[in-house]
């Protein structure tokens, strides 16, 4: 009975008709001890879901705008008590596969049971799926089934996945065909990361869209990928990962042979930008474990014209 209640308190935390959801809802993790009591929900429900409140954002809005805003306070309606970061709201507009290896890239410094609301769709208003994954190592993702969750879902593996179809746990109101983060996305994550079960979110669906020609790949002793993002610096961060360097033989202190785009150079391959002169161009493994080329104290995306989505080529000079 103690079980029944405190369900019925987390749904209504979070704005959802007691009607609306099913009678024998699967275990799951609340957020608060103010709902449960001391010490939480059971273990067995701790195992099955632990979501912990925290909500990251990941968009194409753009860093100042109403948008941002706006989703924001759609996910505080759904659940008042839910805390809100971000990863980055800069993904370049419309940008799906930028967005996936940001989400990549910065998702796996936050704890288990975040809830990552991703929105980069061109796709808004149309068939595509809305959908929100659980990954094996306790992360949860709520966006658009249009490839930008497949990098993490590759990396860290299904551990559950469904339709965001339970309208009970949409915005109420009037729904737009072009503003789904602040309509779906956002007040589903609100209820993923409250502690609403999954099983409460829509129907099981087999797998996600995935993204083409996402991986780096050797050929012939050559590195072959692409550029997938430039910082405020200028240096570019391509999808070749360190240990394809090892593979091909490049040590740190060689010199590298590369190619971005249309424009070609050598540099070593170094530790850190300093390991080089001032002006001087240098590869290196960033924090991420990508390959990234830089100038120290300048910048190289300026300096050669090239940016995202450039083709990208390494290999070991003579």
């Amino acid at each position: 009975m103690r079980k029944k209640i405190a369900m019925l308190l987390v749904y209504l935390a979070v704005g959802i008709p007691v009607g609306a959801v099913s009678p024998k809802p699967a275990p799951f993790t609340a957020i608060s001890e103010a709902v449960f009591g001391e010490g939480g929900p059971t273990a067995a429900a701790r195992a099955a879901v632990t979501p912990n409140g925290l909500v990251v954002l990941l968009t194409d809005y753009g860093a100042d705008s109403i948008y941002v805003g706006t989703l924001k306070g759609a996910i505080y309606t759904k659940s008042p008590a839910i805390r809100i970061e971000t990863l980055t709201n800069s993904v370049p507009p419309y940008d799906i596969l930028v967005g996936a290896h940001l989400l990549a890239e910065g998702s796996k410094e936050f704890p288990s049971g975040t809830t990552f609301c991703c929105v980069v769709d061109p796709g808004v208003g149309t068939g595509r799926k809305a959908i929100v994954l659980e990954t094996k190592n306790g992360q949860f993702f709520v966006g658009p089934d249009n490839g930008l969750l497949s990098l993490v879902a590759r990396r860290d593996e299904i551990a559950s996945l469904r339709e965001a179809a339970n309208k009970a746990l949409w915005r109420q109101g009037p729904l737009s065909h072009t503003f789904q983060g602040r309509d779906i996305f956002g007040p589903v994550a609100a209820a993923v990361a409250s502690g609403v079960p999954l099983s409460e979110v829509g129907p099981e669906i087999k797998d996600i869209v995935r993204l083409q020609n996402e991986e780096s790949r050797i050929e012939g002793g050559i590195v072959h990928g692409k550029v997938v993002r430039t910082d405020d610096y200028g240096n570019i961060i391509t999808n070749i990962a360190a240990e394809d360097l090892e593979r091909i033989g490049l040590k740190p202190n060689d010199t590298a042979e590369i190619m971005i785009g249309k424009a070609r150079f050598v540099a070593p391959r170094k530790s850190t930008y300093s390991d080089v002169p001032k002006g001087e161009r240098v590869l290196l493994v960033q924090s991420s474990g990508l390959v990234e080329c830089a100038i120290n104290l300048g910048t190289l995306a300026g300096a050669i014209g090239e940016g995202v989505h450039a083709d990208v080529t390494v290999k070991k000079a003579p």
